[in-house]
């Protein structure tokens, strides 16, 4: 079983990537969005085809250098006050500017990247103990907790 993955990248320069670069040459040659899975294409429906249009345009917009709090809780997928938090501890540096704090765009790309390595840890051990405490093996309902 092969397949390709084609890593998303997000840059603060308005220039296109090598990897933007060849994702353009792909979309752009027939405008549809074509998935292999062991060799054999995949049919997509024109809503996924939109969604994926409509997410590769976003990841091709240039980052700003520096986001607000708010910014950074959407780009991070978490709460304000969590960000608030990550900057008072010292995990996110920031400027103030007035009584506002602006976090630059580059510490926010490095973080997210580390949040999905861990969890991506994360997953491979609780899927590893599973295999070993044989829970791919059952058939039926998982059994109870004593």
């Amino acid at each position: 079983m092969s397949r390709k993955v084609l890593k998303p990248v997000v840059t603060t320069e308005s220039r296109p990537t090598k990897a933007t670069k060849q994702a353009e040459e792909k979309l752009g040659r027939s405008g549809r969005i074509e998935i292999l899975f062991d060799g054999v294409r995949i049919e997509t429906s024109p809503e996924l085809e939109a969604a994926v249009h409509r997410a590769y345009k976003g990841l091709c917009q240039p980052l700003p250098t520096e986001m607000t709090t708010t910014q950074a809780a959407d780009f991070l997928d978490v709460s304000r006050p969590f960000v608030i938090k990550l900057v008072k501890q010292g995990v996110l540096p920031c400027r103030m500017v007035g009584k506002h704090r602006r976090i630059p765009s580059d510490a926010l790309v490095a973080h997210r990247e580390k949040m999905f390595q861990r969890a991506r840890i994360a997953a491979d051990e609780i899927t590893q103990l599973s295999q070993e405490s044989g829970l791919y093996d059952l058939d039926g309902p998982l059994p109870k907790a004593e």
